[in-house]
């Protein structure tokens, strides 16, 4: 399910701005994907090492999207972008947007374990722990689906990817009304479920924005605008959109 003038594009008529601009994306993804991967372990352990580096590689993550306008900005001053390059020129923008929103979520789940390890209860100990644990790790999922996703030209995963989002916005619910019990059942200090609150929120909003990366690259490869579709309208779109190309080719 590819465009083939743009997939043609990319790969033998890129020039090197664009091919900058392009790989600028992949590498703030791995970043963000990194930092994730430190965000788990911190939740699992409280471990304030590990809570610096997801710190440290959130600074980095903001320089990118800066150099990611940059490239942006350099290739409408000294070309003429076509109508691929310009999808590419806003979509790299719209993913940097999202990633670099992503790196700030995961800072504020960091920020729950930090505050947990200079108490006697642990993270792991937390009510809401495990909606935390899986919103975070499917989220990352997500975010590596989604970056394959550009960096192939793959739309397989869309539908997924968005399911997935749609999941943990009900997982969010479940985990909020079992917070909403534990302020008026738990022994926990409310400061430090409060922590817990905004990490659980964080982390939904990671999935939201792994879900807006994978709507973009519909856009990139098709030109065609699919945000806010549930999955049963994206299902339905992506299935004509394949019978389309499929009578195209």
């Amino acid at each position: 399910m590819q465009n083939s003038e743009y997939n043609r594009h990319i790969s033998e008529r890129m020039n090197r701005n664009l091919e900058d601009l392009f790989n600028q994306v992949l590498e703030m993804g791995g970043l963000v994907e990194r930092q994730l991967e430190h965000t788990i372990e911190a939740l699992k352990c409280d471990n304030k090492d590990i809570i610096q580096e997801v710190n440290r590689i959130d600074k980095i993550i903001n320089k990118e999207e800066m150099e990611i306008d940059r490239l942006s900005a350099g290739v409408l001053a000294r070309q003429q972008p076509t109508a691929s390059d310009l999808r590419l020129i806003i979509i790299a923008i719209r993913i940097a947007v999202d990633l670099e929103r992503m790196g700030d979520e995961a800072v504020k789940i960091a920020k729950l374990a930090g505050v947990m390890a200079d108490t006697p209860y642990g993270c792991q100990t937390m009510p809401g722990y495990r909606a935390l644990m899986e919103m975070t790790v499917c989220g990352m999922d997500m975010l590596s689906k989604a970056m394959d996703a550009f960096a192939n030209l793959d739309l397989a995963n869309v539908v997924t990817i968005v399911g997935d989002e749609e999941r943990m916005d009900v997982a969010l619910q479940e985990a909020m009304a079992d917070m909403e019990e534990a302020f008026s059942s738990s022994d926990i200090e409310c400061k430090y479920l409060l922590e817990m609150v905004l990490a659980l929120r964080a982390s939904e909003r990671i999935t939201d924005h792994a879900a807006n990366i994978a709507e973009s690259m519909v856009y990139l490869t098709e030109g065609k605008d699919v945000r806010h579709m549930n999955t049963e309208k994206l299902s339905q779109f992506m299935a004509e959109l394949e019978a389309e190309n499929s009578s195209e080719s």
